[in-house]
């Protein structure tokens, strides 16, 4: 009987010692050999792949990417942070510039406004800008025209007066170039013209003979 017992122990320390040997064995080919990679369960290969398809998702276009007319911003002047542009209403524009340092009165214009001739005009005036204001309702007005004499403001491309011929063709790569004119008595005046397709907004740039920009005016047609 005790030599029975001494075989069953002898048998179980083997099978215990040929165990811990084939763990040892395993663990160093694992170690030795990168392209042998330890098992990885469902969960872990699904949740990989949930992140790479969340990662792969495009972000979506932001309103202010997609706008509802883009060459709006080429006819706009730039302040601080924000823009004013053509067709803004009133209320808007003094949100964003303040309080002018002048205003006119609300008109109705008469039959001498051609196209114009009923609607309502006011302007507003701001060191070295002026604003035009148009509407067919007297409580209704939206910003026709924008007039820079002066380097106080740039328009969305950074452009002022003052600047010299060669900046604002580097900034509007499609800008036209008219015939010297005379304007308010000053002659021999190079107008650059920006407009873009039937939008019925125009840019114009009025240089002198030094190739410096002496005015800019921004305004909208409609017929």
């Amino acid at each position: 009987m005790k030599i029975i017992s001494s075989i069953i122990i002898c048998v179980t320390l083997l099978f215990i010692v040929g165990c811990s040997d084939f763990k040892e064995e395993n663990s160093s080919i694992t170690a030795t050999d990168p392209s042998i990679e330890p098992p990885t369960t469902n969960a872990n290969s699904e949740s990989d792949n949930s992140t790479e398809e969340a990662l792969s998702i495009d972000p979506p276009v932001s309103a202010l990417e997609l706008g509802n007319i883009k060459e709006d911003k080429y006819y706009s002047i730039k302040y601080k942070q924000s823009f004013v542009q053509l067709r803004d209403n009133e209320k808007t524009v003094v949100h964003i510039l303040g309080e002018p340092d002048e205003a006119s009165q609300v008109k109705q214009l008469g039959d001498g406004a051609d196209t114009f001739s009923g609607m309502y005009s006011k302007n507003l005036y701001y060191s070295g800008l002026t604003l035009k204001f148009l509407g067919v309702e007297k409580n209704s007005l939206w910003l026709s025209e924008i007039i820079l004499d002066e380097n106080e403001y740039e328009t969305s491309e950074g452009i002022k007066v003052g600047d010299r011929l060669e900046k604002l063709k580097n900034a509007y790569s499609n800008i036209k170039y008219e015939n010297p004119k005379t304007i308010d008595n000053k002659s021999n005046l190079k107008i650059y013209k920006y407009f873009q397709g039937d939008l019925g907004f125009f840019a114009e740039f009025i240089v002198d003979e030094s190739d410096v920009i002496k005015e800019i005016h921004m305004y909208f047609l409609f017929d």
